[in-house]
């Protein structure tokens, strides 16, 4: 989401700050989690783990009960300058509404996912105007994106892929907005169910598709 009027843009963390990892949706392997501890170490970051981040709960990390108290215990402390999502999955729209959002206007501070963590920006949108982060941190275009947008406040540019699968429509002009969006499928499920309105807005879409027995992802 870019900055705006009615926007809350959290302060970036800087190189010894820390940061929380928490997983508010699937369970990431124990790989994942420090291939993401040793990216945001070499920003100069130090990286605590949530208490329950690499718990296992159905095929979600940890009950709601739980991965809501890690984000709580995230946006509640105020050494914590950044709360970064280890993974999407399912399981994020499960808590999204019930997160501590007057502790989160009293020191608002950004929040990095993308996949289902979208339920989490959307809350967090519409209770409290905050902007996030929809990235990840697995691989280094992914990553580099990410460390601007998290750290540098620059604006991130996105060139059209043509050898993306998806629509090929253009149209001249120039346009301003909020930009939100997400996950398609959160996105969609969230109609008449919490979703922020959309008027006035640039809306943005990542979505997967499947092809064969392997799947691959399409944005």
């Amino acid at each position: 989401m870019t900055a705006s009027r009615g926007t809350v843009v959290a302060p970036a963390p800087r190189p010894g700050d820390h940061v929380r990892l928490v997983s508010p949706a699937s369970f990431p392997s124990r790989e994942l989690v420090a291939e993401t501890a040793a990216v945001l170490e070499s920003w100069g970051l130090v990286v605590e783990i949530g208490t329950h981040a690499l718990d296992r709960w159905g095929y979600m990390a940890g009950s709601d009960e739980d991965r809501l108290a890690d984000l709580d215990d995230a946006f509640r402390d105020p050494a914590i300058r950044a709360v970064i999502a280890t993974r999407g999955g399912a399981g994020a729209y499960r808590i999204a509404d019930d997160l501590d959002f007057a502790a989160i206007r009293a020191d608002p501070k950004p929040m990095v996912g993308f996949s289902d963590i979208t339920a989490l920006h959307l809350a967090l949108w519409r209770h409290c105007g905050l902007a996030g982060i929809h990235g990840f941190l697995a691989g280094p275009r992914s990553a580099a994106a990410t460390r601007r947008l998290l750290m540098d406040g620059e604006p991130a540019v996105l060139h059209r892929d043509p050898r993306a699968m998806t629509v090929e429509a253009e149209v001249p002009g120039t346009a301003t907005g909020h930009l939100v969006g997400g996950n398609l499928g959160t996105v969609a499920h969230a109609i008449g169910a919490g979703l922020p309105s959309l008027a006035g807005t640039i809306l943005f879409l990542e979505a997967e598709r499947t092809i064969g027995l392997g799947r691959s992802t399409a944005s």
